[in-house]
């Protein structure tokens, strides 16, 4: 395992910026990164990022496309596809693990993460063939060896429980798509109890999949007009079981990047890492260093 931040305090936008930040990143035990803007840079800026970066023992683990890949706009949607199959191009060369997209929405905002107020279509079988033709589309005819298609779970969508979407991935059949485990996305009020029960669940059907992960924890509180809602809190104040979900992940391959994100300061991510840190030892493992 290795811990970082999707965060740009703990980023290096330009090459120059990777040595700078090792300080920092060496203070709080980090040795993962994430990519700069793939879709900005030129082949030749990206194979220098990575290879400066592998150079001071830093894995770039994963690039964000914040896209809605199930727009209407016919258009756009061609665009998001061409853009996602850019970035996986260049990640490529940079050494970069994976591109990630969430699933999507019919929303009319366009905003990926906003559910449907009155249509369920996001839960249908329906919805996932359509995905599933959007995700066939990127990755018909790449030939890339190492970087990974990886879709973020979330709660507006049918990718959202283990047993979905290992059938969703298992749809595909294709070799450069996974997972990018953010479990705490994966939790509801089903489950909020019961963390323990779907991070094995998880690992137990998707461990083969995932090829990057964000590490959070969540409140059940109570939200507007009394009403129920799920808070994202700092690690050890909401129900993850953080324990058993360290002990899956050190069974992932060494390189797998985690990362915190979310966090208003860097105290507070100072907080979070050392408590990952610190549950890491309790059940016997480690987060990687930085290795030159």
């Amino acid at each position: 395992m290795r811990l970082g931040a999707a965060d740009g305090t703990f980023a290096a936008p330009r090459v120059d910026d990777l040595s700078p930040l090792c300080e920092k990143l060496d203070t709080y035990g980090l040795s993962a990164i994430i990519a700069p803007p793939l879709w900005a840079m030129t082949d030749g800026q990206c194979e220098a990022y990575g290879a400066k970066a592998r150079s001071l023992g830093l894995t770039i683990g994963e690039a964000f496309y914040f896209a809605n890949m199930l727009t209407r706009d016919e258009q756009q949607r061609s665009q998001h596809i061409d853009h996602v199959r850019s970035a996986l191009a260049k990640a490529e060369r940079m050494g970069c693990g994976s591109v990630i997209t969430l699933v999507g929405t019919n929303h009319p905002s366009d905003n990926p993460t906003h559910p449907h107020p009155t249509d369920p279509y996001m839960f249908s079988p329906a919805a996932a063939a359509e995905f599933r033709e959007i995700v066939l589309r990127i990755l018909d005819g790449l030939d890339l060896a190492n970087v990974k298609y990886i879709i973020e779970p979330w709660n507006n969508t049918f990718f959202y429980q283990p047993e979905d979407i290992r059938e969703f991935i298992d749809s595909v059949d294709h070799p450069m798509l996974g997972l990018h485990l953010d479990q705490m996305n994966m939790v509801s009020q089903d489950h909020y109890y019961r963390t323990t029960d779907l991070i094995d669940r998880t690992f137990d059907l998707l461990a083969d999949k995932v090829f990057s992960v964000h590490l959070k924890d969540v409140l059940f509180t109570r939200g507007p007009g009394d009403f129920m809602a799920f808070k994202e809190v700092l690690i050890g104040e909401g129900s993850m079981d953080y324990e058993t979900y360290l002990r899956r992940l050190a069974h992932l391959p060494a390189d797998t990047p985690c990362y915190c994100e979310h966090l208003a300061t860097e105290a507070d991510y100072a907080l979070n890492f050392a408590r990952l840190h610190h549950i890491a030892r309790v059940v016997g493992t480690s987060f990687a260093p930085r290795m030159p």
